[in-house]
């Protein structure tokens, strides 16, 4: 009767362990790349400002060749 019962204990932690595995790889899978995404926007935002920073001074200089053209 005890071997039954333990037989029926091992039998459902092994089931388990098959389910819980897949499950942890899984999870692990998702937080890489939801950490990577986040990287990339990061990113994303730090080339956005060096690009209105680039444009911004662009017009100046621009300004400032028109300016001398005109002089």
């Amino acid at each position: 009767m005890v071997g039954k019962k333990l037989d029926v204990v091992f039998s459902s932690l092994k089931d388990n362990f098959f389910f819980i595995i897949p499950v942890i790889f899984l999870l692990i899978i998702i937080v890489s790349c939801e950490r990577s995404f986040q990287d990339f926007d990061k990113n994303l935002l730090q080339k956005k400002k060096e690009l209105e920073e680039f444009n911004e001074k662009s017009s100046i200089r621009k300004e400032q060749i028109l300016k001398s053209q005109n002089e």
